[in-house]
């Protein structure tokens, strides 16, 4: 008798995929999270399915993790009841507020004399904003 192989998973799955699974003869061990430990999954699988759409080589990739995406935000903004109509009240402010990406602008670093008070935010953030020449 063939020995069984079992491989941990542990990450947030599509609804359906536990029976699709199982059709291809695999044996599933699946259960739903309470509602606190879900919002956290959501939010990593958001990372999961973020880092994926930027690996994509293709557009036809793309298109396809831009939809695990925008799939992840429904359900991420259901389950913290939040409304669409509240993010985009939200991204339409922030557009007129910032801009938008239209421009393509990069941003390589920024400089300041010390002691100025924008610098705050930069030296709170080290871990993002590494200083130059240190």
């Amino acid at each position: 008798m063939p020995r069984t192989l079992r491989f941990r998973v542990g990450k947030l799955i599509r609804d359906r995929l536990p029976a699709i699974m199982q059709a291809d003869g695999l044996t599933t061990f699946e259960r739903a999270l309470p509602l606190r430990d879900f919002q956290a999954a959501l939010a990593a699988k958001l990372v999961e399915e973020a880092r994926e759409a930027a690996a994509s080589g293709t557009r036809a990739e793309l298109v396809e993790e831009l939809a695990d995406v925008a799939e992840v935000i429904l359900a991420l903004t259901a389950a913290h009841g939040i409304d669409a109509a509240e993010i985009e009240a939200a991204r339409i402010a922030k557009r007129a507020a910032r801009g938008g990406f239209d421009g393509r602008v990069w941003n390589d670093a920024v400089a300041a004399p010390e002691g100025c008070p924008a610098l705050d935010y930069y030296l709170a953030r080290r871990h993002a904003y590494p200083q130059e020449g240190e």
